[in-house]
């Protein structure tokens, strides 16, 4: 039989052993070997110990649970110190830097004790990237022939001095004139993959909503596949300066990045003595056929926002609602994109609709003539005219 001084020291050892690791739990902590494969930690970006990473990256930790996610900000540390942002998408926490990191640096990422590390690349070819669909892409010299799969990476490529770069463009590539000139690739969702191959390009640069399988397709050819997928105004900014190390327009990017920042900031600085009662309820409504509308956690909510606004939509992301549910919202100002929403259409539907529909009409937005037509172009894509959103939507909700 077990003693009673030795079931004592079981007891306080297993003491030691439960309670931090109960606290560990209840603070957020980690309590793992990042190196491995964990029940707390799914994946981590750029992954440990690797080499040649572009300047401009983002850092990510994806959990496997959820976890106390103010807790896990407070542990993350990285060295050399930079400043950026968090956000959050379900249980993927990112570090979002505020600009570029430095070239052929060793960056260490700590939490509650666990690191990782990873080495920048030198100025120049190669580089590895991690896009914005989670895929690792090694450029080993600079893109001569790049394709663009979606209208707002046309717009950042012509923004970045590189359109004589670029030799095939979607059917809805717009933006510039010159976009317009360049060899057709197909639609948004269904490029022409034989023409992209055709076209022998050295970059292709892929958007969300483009298939996986045309992504998987096109890398079956040996081709370079870069996906773009911004959830908010800080990632278009990122993933300019993002195409441009990889397109080797650093400069232009930093230049451009930073002639965006400074507008941000301009329109930040002109609503920040507003107070609530100063700043109007507004509802984006996308389409009408059903009524669907940007919600939280989507760029159009930013740009509300930082325009002196209070986005009242009740949803996430982009939703249906009800005709009557926009009644119940009441909402001062009613914002609508341009044509179909996507443009190429003379009539703006949704806006027809809104001012013609008699059961709106009790609306505030609607009985006070606050219903305002907005460039679809330049508030779907998620590229350089989106700070020219947010000054026209400035001036849309406080017109006065």
């Amino acid at each position: 039989m077990i003693s009673a001084r030795k079931r004592i020291i079981v007891l306080a050892l297993l003491l030691l052993f439960f309670i931090p690791l109960s606290l560990s739990l209840l603070c957020g902590y980690i309590g793992i070997d990042i190196s491995h494969s964990s029940q707390r930690l799914a994946t981590i970006s750029p992954p440990n110990s690797a080499t040649n990473i572009a300047i401009a990256t983002k850092i990510s930790v994806t959990f496997s649970d959820a976890i106390n996610k103010s807790s896990i900000e407070e542990a993350f540390s990285i060295t050399p110190t930079v400043e950026g942002t968090f956000y959050w998408c379900g249980n993927t926490l990112t570090f979002l830097p505020s600009t570029n990191l430095a070239y052929e640096t060793q960056y260490t990422i700590e939490i509650n004790g666990y690191s990782w590390r990873f080495k920048t690349a030198g100025e120049g070819f190669s580089v590895t990237i991690i896009d914005d669909l989670g895929r690792s892409i090694t450029m080993v010299e600079k893109p001569e022939r790049i394709i663009s799969l979606a209208p707002s990476n046309t717009e950042i490529l012509f923004a970045l001095g590189l359109g004589d770069k670029v030799v095939g463009v979607t059917n809805y590539c717009t933006y510039p004139e010159e976009a317009k000139e360049k060899d057709k690739v197909g639609g948004y969702v269904t490029p022409d993959i034989e023409k992209v191959v055709f076209l022998k390009p050295d970059l292709v640069l892929a958007a969300h909503g483009l298939p996986i399988g045309a992504i998987d397709a096109l890398k079956k050819f040996n081709l370079s596949v870069a996906g773009l997928f911004p959830k908010n105004i800080e990632e278009i900014l990122y993933d300019i300066r993002l195409v441009g190390e990889i397109t080797g327009q650093n400069e232009n990017a930093s230049v451009l990045v930073a002639d965006m920042t400074q507008r941000i900031k301009a329109m930040e600085e002109r609503i920040k003595g507003l107070n609530l009662e100063e700043k109007p309820t507004v509802l984006h409504i996308i389409w009408h056929d059903p009524i669907w509308i940007a919600g939280k956690e989507t760029f159009e909510n930013e740009l509300i926002e930082k325009s002196g606004g209070v986005n009242v939509a009740p949803v996430k992301r982009y939703k249906a609602i009800s005709l009557e549910e926009v009644i119940k919202i009441n909402p001062e100002v009613i914002i609508t994109p341009s044509g179909t929403g996507m443009g190429f259409a003379e009539t703006n539907f949704t806006y027809e609709y809104i001012i013609g529909e008699q059961r709106l009409s009790g609306v505030d937005a609607v009985r006070n003539n606050r219903v305002y037509v907005i460039d679809a172009d330049i508030i779907c894509r998620p590229g350089p005219r989106i700070v020219d959103a947010l000054e026209e939507m400035a001036e849309m909700i406080h017109s006065e």
